[in-house]
């Protein structure tokens, strides 16, 4: 996520990186997160945020505009979920706060693989425009559709979302059975809780499951970008009629007056 004040002459954009080595003979899932403050002032308290775990690790109390920082995780395989072969997905963001230590997060997603992992099995996207402007709440439509030539069950929808975001999937929808070439949509709600005015997140979702004995992890991605509330009719006309009454109200005072003093 790119600071808003990017407008200005300073700003914030932290990029990182993320090496995944997958051990079978210990079950564990090394990894390896690089962070590079491309902005052109310092960031502090930035740190990898893994949610599904609850976990946080510091990356650096203060990094340098230009610079990188790194983190090395161990994660066993019973913690992230993995029984059998195939692909994985987890949901990280990045923590940062500016020079006034007001914080700000990215939201990401990394790939685990468990060889042999399945080809393709999904593709979605959200229904209309791949930006969805939120001023406060928000509601889009998702299609995905099973691109193999096997049967796919999607067993987990993971929100991949900022902390300033929440992001929630209309419940009582899973599993999702899908034939080849079998589409279904579901709704996701965006909710404002933090996200400054005029900030851009690339988020998303993680749908997971089995294509026959393998195991997936899908990404659909899309932008949020915070813009300001728009006034309906009924609200401006409610508005207008609010000031009509405190201009007369002030006018008839004023009239009043001046008969008193006479």
């Amino acid at each position: 996520m790119l600071s808003p004040r990017g407008v200005l002459a300073s700003h914030l954009h932290m990029v990182p990186s993320v090496d995944v080595h997958v051990d079978e003979g210990t079950r564990t899932v090394s990894l390896k997160c690089s962070v590079k403050n491309d902005g052109d002032e310092p960031a502090h308290e930035v740190a990898l945020d893994l949610p599904a775990l609850n976990e946080s690790y510091p990356v650096s109390s203060v990094l340098p505009a230009g610079e990188s920082g790194s983190v090395d995780v161990s994660i066993a395989f019973d913690k992230l979920g993995i029984q059998r072969r195939g692909g994985y997905g987890l949901f990280y963001r990045i923590l940062y706060k500016d020079a006034n230590l007001y914080s700000f997060s990215a939201p990401y997603s990394m790939s685990i693989v468990l060889p042999p992992a399945p080809s393709r099995v999904l593709s979605g996207a959200p229904d209309g425009s791949a930006e969805i402007a939120l001023s406060s709440r928000a509601t889009r439509g998702v299609t995905v559709q099973n691109v193999s030539s096997m049967d796919a069950t999607i067993d987990r929808i993971d929100p991949v979302a900022p902390v300033e975001l929440s992001l929630a999937v209309d419940g009582g929808q899973l599993p999702l059975k899908l034939a080849p070439g079998e589409r279904r949509s579901f709704d996701v709600h965006v909710t404002r809780s933090g996200a400054l005015l005029g900030s851009t997140y690339v988020m998303g979702l993680v749908a997971s499951g089995t294509a026959g004995e393998r195991h997936f992890a899908e990404r659909v991605s899309f932008t949020v970008r915070v813009v300001a509330p728009v006034l309906s009719g009924r609200t401006f006309m409610g508005v207008a009629l609010a000031g009509l009454v405190v201009v007369s109200l002030l006018l008839w005072m004023r009239k009043n007056r001046h008969a008193i003093n006479r």
